[in-house]
């Protein structure tokens, strides 16, 4: 990921307890570890996802920083069954889609794009809960659908 920037560890608690609470996440850490704090990596249960997938568990890495007045984040979903993975970002790598975008590429049917979004909040937790609904209720089911 490596996002320009600091990290806030009350950011990082806040994010943590919202990807506790979402039930088709198993497992949340701190990677490298909880002392640096760099992201946050969730194991999803495979079975729990639409479609289900499997039999390795899909990944949802989060990592936000600040740098200044600027926040970065990348939400990013990741299936190692598939190769599909999808995700919000707030970074300048697509500045002709403005500050964020969410992005996908699905390798099994050749799919992939970057589009624009924006998050009705402005909070960190408040944004992750949010793609957490979209990712889990929408896009998920839409981009990647039953077999």
């Amino acid at each position: 990921m490596g996002l320009p920037g600091t990290t806030d560890p009350s950011v990082y608690r806040g994010l943590r307890g919202v990807l506790d609470r979402q039930p088709e996440i198993t497992a949340v850490q701190y990677e490298p570890d909880s002392i640096i704090k760099a992201w946050l990596r969730a194991t999803i249960d495979p079975d729990r996802v639409r479609p289900p997938t499997g039999p390795e568990a899909p990944e949802l890495r989060v990592e936000w920083r600040f740098h200044g007045d600027a926040v970065y984040y990348q939400i990013h979903y990741y299936d190692p069954n598939t190769g599909f993975n999808c995700g919000w970002h707030r970074d300048d790598d697509h500045p002709d889609l403005g500050p964020v975008h969410f992005q996908y590429e699905n390798p099994t049917t050749g799919e992939h794009n970057h589009e624009r979004v924006q998050f009705s909040k402005t909070v960190p937790t408040e944004i992750l809960w949010e793609a957490g609904d979209r990712l889990f209720e929408e896009k998920l089911p839409t981009l990647v659908g039953e077999d």
